[in-house]
């Protein structure tokens, strides 16, 4: 019937955005949501649709996009000025996590080649999750945060000495040490091109298509380099997507990466959505029920063995304790590289279904789990590192209350950042009596360098706000809007005083509701700030006096969130 690939097509969409709605709700990744709605439509679950050519050749193109974007994100500069945390932290993780699976592994009598690739599809993690789970929470500024975005980079790069083993065994139908020594010849060979021949010409090419002022030509030159380069390495023999990385890499460097990672990225959440379906098509459920310790042996050398691993790379790059054991947490979720690598290693017969299918089921229950884990992180560092973690925290809390014994009616300033700089400054010129409190060491020794009167303590504890005179404070500004810690932070404000003073920072106004009910006085949003300051400005060039523009932006303030008047930062 003509109308059965339709119907097809709408099984898949709507599976999908009833699933995605489902683990929305519960904060988890949208990953999860594809590999459920594979499951439920796929051959083991409800067999409405069956892996077929057209499905794998549409996962086949997210993979491509995929490793595309990886190389618009791989930035040679950024990697050197940051190699010891990539190069040096990233191999130990990788290759330590590889060497533990792959012993493992081979104990239990699975053939030395699948145990590496298998270790190298626990190795990896997922950066989509990460990057997302660290934004949210205010820690990708932190020093475990920038310890865990390099290492993340090492494992994308990691990623494609596995994907060209995959495509050499898939050529030649089985392990073959040549020809995976002659695909990776011809891979290091193609980089060297990309870096020196196509580079110039890719740009000179995305110059003159960018001086036409055409969006669509702009969209399809960039759909022809990644699909391009994707089958010009496929003649190479080498895998489509490592020919999609290279030409990413490529682009990366030139003054069109934002906008084409704008343009492609639509076709690249679309079309790894497929592929994530089919993976969850392959996951067959019943191997929970028929080899369910297989799978819990899976998900402890996830979760606890990357843990250990990372522990021990803490330990060997002496990072202190609470940074290794944060990271530790962080990283130990699997993530999409490794689902790529243990479905296309099954696909080509490089892993055999029954030692495939229940580390495929655990890596997925653990990327379900990878959100929290990163959220709980702090707790986590907390309650392992014990009394030694206290103790620095007391010396903290001594230092802060040795700094702030003298002040009284002063500002205390939680967080010293970009914003909190600032206010020290004017705070500084005005003569208000104020402390900072930073919790980030780079920002930390920043500020004071700059000389604002800064300590280093978390401000959402309540010992910390004692400790820097809270009782004695007419005022108290939140420079970051890190939900929980605001919330921690007000919490303690009106146990002690209900009337006490406050203003929050925030990057944005789609949070200023939340936080005036979380206690907030005064919400003062930066996007507001800067748009209103902007706007001012535009009203002056026009031509309007300073009096009659100020009154326009008045207005226009006033009619900004009217149900919080008065409570909005002006």
């Amino acid at each position: 019937m003509a109308d059965v690939p339709l119907i097809k097509t709408l099984v898949v969409i709507l599976a999908s955005a009833g699933c995605i709605s489902l683990v929305a709700r519960a904060r988890l990744p949208a990953a999860g949501g594809y590999l459920l709605a594979g499951l439920i439509i796929g051959p083991h679950g409800l067999n409405l649709i069956v892996t077929s050519d057209e499905t794998r050749f549409l996962a086949e193109l997210g993979i491509i996009f995929l490793m595309f974007m990886v190389g618009l994100e791989f930035s040679l500069p950024a990697m050197i000025a940051a190699r010891r945390d990539v190069f040096v932290a990233g191999s130990l993780q990788v290759g330590l996590t590889v060497l533990i699976v792959a012993g493992i592994a081979t104990l239990w009598g699975v053939g030395l080649p699948t145990a590496v690739l298998l270790g190298g599809a626990v190795a990896m993690s997922s950066t989509a999750i990460t990057l997302k789970q660290l934004v949210d929470q205010g820690d990708v500024d932190s020093q475990q945060g920038r310890l865990v975005l390099a290492i993340l980079l090492f494992q994308d790069l990691a990623t494609l000495p596995f994907l060209v083993v995959l495509g050499g065994w898939k050529q030649s139908g089985g392990p073959d040490q040549l020809e995976a020594l002659r695909q990776l010849g011809i891979a290091a060979g193609a980089l060297g091109i990309a870096a020196f021949v196509c580079k110039p010409v890719f740009r000179m090419w995305l110059t003159w298509v960018a001086r036409t002022n055409s969006a669509d030509l702009f969209l399809l030159t960039v759909l022809l380099l990644a699909l391009g380069t994707a089958f010009a390495g496929h003649l190479a023999g080498l895998s489509a997507p490592i020919g999609a990385f290279l030409a990413g890499m490529v682009v990366g460097e030139s003054d069109f990466r934002h906008q084409v990672e704008d343009d492609i990225r639509p076709f690249r959440d679309v079309l790894l959505g497929v592929f994530f379906v089919t993976t969850g098509m392959e996951v067959d459920p019943s191997t929970l029920l028929a080899a369910p310790m297989a799978v819990l042996a899976w998900i402890i050398a996830c979760l606890a063995g990357k843990a250990l691993v990372v522990l021990l790379v803490g330990a060997i790059m002496r990072w202190p304790a609470p940074v290794s054991t944060r990271a530790a947490l962080i990283l130990a979720h699997g993530g999409e590289s490794g689902l790529l690598l243990l479905t296309l290693a099954m696909n080509v017969g490089a892993v055999e279904p029954n030692v495939g299918q229940p580390a495929l089921l655990a890596l997925a229950a653990t990327m379900a789990l990878g959100p929290i884990l990163i959220l709980r992180s702090a707790r986590f560092a907390e309650f392992i590192n014990g009394a030694s973690h206290r103790a620095k925290e007391d010396a903290e809390e001594a230092a802060i209350r040795a700094e702030s014994q003298n002040l009284g009616g002063h500002v205390i300033l939680c967080g010293c950042g970009r914003v909190g700089r600032l206010v020290s400054l004017v705070l500084e010129a005005a003569n208000v009596p104020y402390i900072a409190v930073e919790s980030d060491l780079i920002r930390f020794r920043r500020a004071k360098q700059s000389g604002h009167k800064v300590v280093f303590g978390d401000a959402g504890r309540k010992r910390v706000l004692e400790a820097a005179g809270f009782t004695r404070a007419r005022l108290v500004v939140l420079t970051f809007d890190r939900r929980h810690a605001v919330e921690r932070i007000f919490h303690f404000a009106r146990g002690h005083d209900p009337a006490v003073s406050s203003i929050v920072s925030v990057a944005d106004d789609q949070e200023i509701v939340s936080f005036v009910r979380a206690g907030a006085g005064t919400v003062f949003p930066e996007n507001v700030a800067a748009g209103l300051a902007l706007a001012d400005q535009v009203l002056l060039v026009c031509g309007f006096s300073q009096d009659a523009a100020a009154n326009v932006v008045t207005t226009v303030r006033a009619e900004i969130n009217p149900e919080l008047r008065g409570r909005v930062g002006r």
